[in-house]
Protein backbone atom coordinates (compact mmCIF):
# COMPACT_ATOMS: atom_id res chain seq x y z
CA UNK A 1 0.00 0.00 0.00
CA UNK A 2 1.59 2.86 -1.01
CA UNK A 3 1.90 5.94 1.73
CA UNK A 4 0.40 9.37 1.03
CA UNK A 5 2.01 12.37 2.74
CA UNK A 6 0.43 15.34 2.92
CA UNK A 7 2.46 18.30 3.81
CA UNK A 8 0.71 21.40 5.79
CA UNK A 9 3.00 24.03 6.12
CA UNK A 10 3.17 26.78 8.88
CA UNK A 11 3.61 30.91 8.18
CA UNK A 12 6.06 32.09 5.90
CA UNK A 13 4.16 31.79 2.90
CA UNK A 14 7.19 33.06 1.07
CA UNK A 15 8.97 29.32 1.73
CA UNK A 16 6.57 27.50 -0.14
CA UNK A 17 9.02 27.09 -3.22
CA UNK A 18 11.48 25.75 -0.70
CA UNK A 19 9.06 23.32 0.71
CA UNK A 20 7.78 22.15 -2.69
CA UNK A 21 11.23 21.85 -3.88
CA UNK A 22 12.21 19.73 -0.87
CA UNK A 23 9.30 17.27 -0.78
CA UNK A 24 9.80 16.31 -4.87
CA UNK A 25 12.63 14.40 -3.51
CA UNK A 26 10.81 12.43 -1.11
CA UNK A 27 9.81 9.82 -3.72
CA UNK A 28 13.41 8.05 -3.52
CA UNK A 29 12.28 7.01 -0.49
CA UNK A 30 8.71 5.64 -2.14
CA UNK A 31 5.78 7.80 -0.99
CA UNK A 32 4.33 10.21 -2.63
CA UNK A 33 4.58 13.83 -0.60
CA UNK A 34 1.96 16.18 -1.83
CA UNK A 35 2.13 19.53 -0.84
CA UNK A 36 -1.14 21.45 1.05
CA UNK A 37 -0.92 24.94 -0.15
CA UNK A 38 -2.52 27.23 2.64
CA UNK A 39 -1.48 30.86 2.65
CA UNK A 40 -1.48 31.77 5.91
CA UNK A 41 -0.92 35.35 5.10
CA UNK A 42 -4.38 35.39 3.12
CA UNK A 43 -6.47 36.09 6.25
CA UNK A 44 -9.14 33.20 5.28
CA UNK A 45 -10.73 31.75 7.91
CA UNK A 46 -9.53 28.96 10.23
CA UNK A 47 -12.71 26.51 8.35
CA UNK A 48 -11.39 27.33 5.23
CA UNK A 49 -7.84 26.60 5.75
CA UNK A 50 -9.23 23.32 7.35
CA UNK A 51 -11.51 22.52 4.16
CA UNK A 52 -8.10 22.62 1.95
CA UNK A 53 -6.53 20.10 4.10
CA UNK A 54 -9.71 17.78 4.29
CA UNK A 55 -9.98 18.30 0.33
CA UNK A 56 -6.15 16.66 0.06
CA UNK A 57 -7.31 14.21 2.42
CA UNK A 58 -10.51 13.25 -0.10
CA UNK A 59 -8.25 13.57 -3.05
CA UNK A 60 -5.76 10.76 -1.83
CA UNK A 61 -6.59 7.51 -3.47
CA UNK A 62 -8.92 5.33 -1.22
CA UNK A 63 -6.28 2.54 -1.30
CA UNK A 64 -3.34 4.69 -0.11
CA UNK A 65 -2.25 5.12 3.64
CA UNK A 66 -2.88 8.98 4.48
CA UNK A 67 -0.14 10.08 6.82
CA UNK A 68 -0.47 14.38 7.46
CA UNK A 69 2.70 16.38 8.53
CA UNK A 70 2.01 19.40 10.14
CA UNK A 71 4.75 21.81 10.05
CA UNK A 72 4.34 24.83 12.80
CA UNK A 73 1.30 26.90 12.42
CA UNK A 74 0.25 24.01 10.40
CA UNK A 75 0.40 21.18 13.05
CA UNK A 76 -2.88 22.31 14.21
CA UNK A 77 -4.97 21.81 11.17
CA UNK A 78 -3.19 18.21 10.84
CA UNK A 79 -3.86 17.66 14.53
CA UNK A 80 -8.12 18.98 13.40
CA UNK A 81 -7.98 16.66 10.72
CA UNK A 82 -6.28 13.89 11.98
CA UNK A 83 -9.01 13.91 14.69
CA UNK A 84 -11.79 13.97 12.74
CA UNK A 85 -10.71 11.65 9.66
CA UNK A 86 -10.65 7.64 9.49
CA UNK A 87 -8.52 7.80 6.80
CA UNK A 88 -5.43 9.48 8.41
CA UNK A 89 -3.24 6.41 9.71
CA UNK A 90 -0.73 8.73 11.56
CA UNK A 91 0.19 12.41 11.94
CA UNK A 92 3.38 14.05 12.33
CA UNK A 93 3.71 17.24 13.64
CA UNK A 94 7.37 19.18 12.86
CA UNK A 95 8.57 22.06 15.10
CA UNK A 96 4.55 22.34 15.69
CA UNK A 97 2.20 24.34 17.52
CA UNK A 98 0.64 21.63 19.45
CA UNK A 99 -1.27 22.49 22.58
CA UNK A 100 -4.38 24.75 22.97
CA UNK A 101 -2.14 26.74 25.93
CA UNK A 102 0.38 27.99 22.70
CA UNK A 103 0.59 31.59 23.03
CA UNK A 104 -0.36 33.40 20.36
CA UNK A 105 0.54 37.07 19.89
CA UNK A 106 -1.53 40.01 19.54
CA UNK A 107 0.02 40.65 16.02
CA UNK A 108 -0.22 37.28 14.69
CA UNK A 109 -3.94 37.40 16.22
CA UNK A 110 -4.56 40.04 13.89
CA UNK A 111 -2.13 38.91 10.82
CA UNK A 112 -3.22 35.62 10.67
CA UNK A 113 -6.86 35.25 12.37
CA UNK A 114 -6.94 31.67 12.15
CA UNK A 115 -3.76 30.55 13.57
CA UNK A 116 -5.38 31.79 17.08
CA UNK A 117 -8.83 30.06 16.29
CA UNK A 118 -6.67 26.58 14.80
CA UNK A 119 -4.63 26.69 18.30
CA UNK A 120 -7.62 27.07 20.86
CA UNK A 121 -9.69 24.72 19.56
CA UNK A 122 -7.06 21.75 19.45
CA UNK A 123 -8.29 18.42 20.47
CA UNK A 124 -7.45 17.72 23.90
CA UNK A 125 -6.34 14.46 22.97
CA UNK A 126 -6.20 12.09 19.88
CA UNK A 127 -7.57 8.43 20.30
CA UNK A 128 -7.16 6.33 17.17
CA UNK A 129 -4.48 7.96 15.15
CA UNK A 130 -0.40 7.07 15.77
CA UNK A 131 0.99 10.88 16.41
CA UNK A 132 4.21 11.74 16.78
CA UNK A 133 6.04 15.04 17.62
CA UNK A 134 8.86 15.92 15.94
CA UNK A 135 11.04 18.95 17.73
CA UNK A 136 14.42 20.50 18.13
CA UNK A 137 16.33 20.56 20.95
CA UNK A 138 15.90 23.94 21.41
CA UNK A 139 13.01 26.11 19.45
CA UNK A 140 12.75 29.48 20.58
CA UNK A 141 9.71 30.06 18.07
CA UNK A 142 7.36 26.97 19.42
CA UNK A 143 8.50 26.25 22.76
CA UNK A 144 8.95 22.35 23.46
CA UNK A 145 6.45 22.60 26.29
CA UNK A 146 3.77 23.46 23.31
CA UNK A 147 4.99 21.10 20.67
CA UNK A 148 4.31 17.96 21.84
CA UNK A 149 0.67 16.56 20.99
CA UNK A 150 -1.21 14.65 23.91
CA UNK A 151 -0.39 11.27 23.39
CA UNK A 152 2.62 11.68 20.95
CA UNK A 153 5.53 9.77 20.92
CA UNK A 154 8.47 12.45 20.98
CA UNK A 155 11.56 12.91 18.40
CA UNK A 156 14.16 15.67 19.54
CA UNK A 157 16.54 16.09 16.87
CA UNK A 158 19.96 17.80 18.26
CA UNK A 159 19.04 20.88 16.54
CA UNK A 160 18.77 24.54 17.37
CA UNK A 161 16.73 26.81 15.77
CA UNK A 162 12.63 26.69 14.41
CA UNK A 163 13.33 28.04 10.33
CA UNK A 164 16.37 25.78 10.79
CA UNK A 165 15.09 23.09 12.00
CA UNK A 166 12.55 22.48 9.54
CA UNK A 167 14.39 23.27 6.93
CA UNK A 168 17.29 20.01 7.84
CA UNK A 169 14.15 17.53 8.30
CA UNK A 170 12.84 18.86 4.94
CA UNK A 171 16.08 17.96 3.76
CA UNK A 172 18.79 16.09 5.42
CA UNK A 173 16.64 14.36 7.21
CA UNK A 174 14.01 13.48 5.22
CA UNK A 175 14.83 9.94 5.55
CA UNK A 176 14.16 9.74 8.97
CA UNK A 177 10.38 11.69 8.57
CA UNK A 178 9.57 9.00 5.63
CA UNK A 179 10.32 6.27 7.96
CA UNK A 180 8.29 7.68 10.59
CA UNK A 181 5.44 8.08 8.17
CA UNK A 182 5.82 4.84 6.98
CA UNK A 183 6.54 2.96 9.95
CA UNK A 184 3.98 -0.54 10.87
CA UNK A 185 4.16 0.04 14.60
CA UNK A 186 1.21 2.15 15.96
Amino acid sequence: MKVHILYIPGLGDNYDWFRTFSLRGWRMYGVVPVFVPITWSDKGTFESKLALVRAAVQATPKSAQVVLIGESAGATLALHVANSSSRVKRVITLCGVASRHAPISATLRQSVPALHKAVSSLPTSLTEVDTHSIRAWYDPVVNNRHSVASGAQVHTVPLIGHLFTIGVCLTLLAPYLVAIAKSNKK
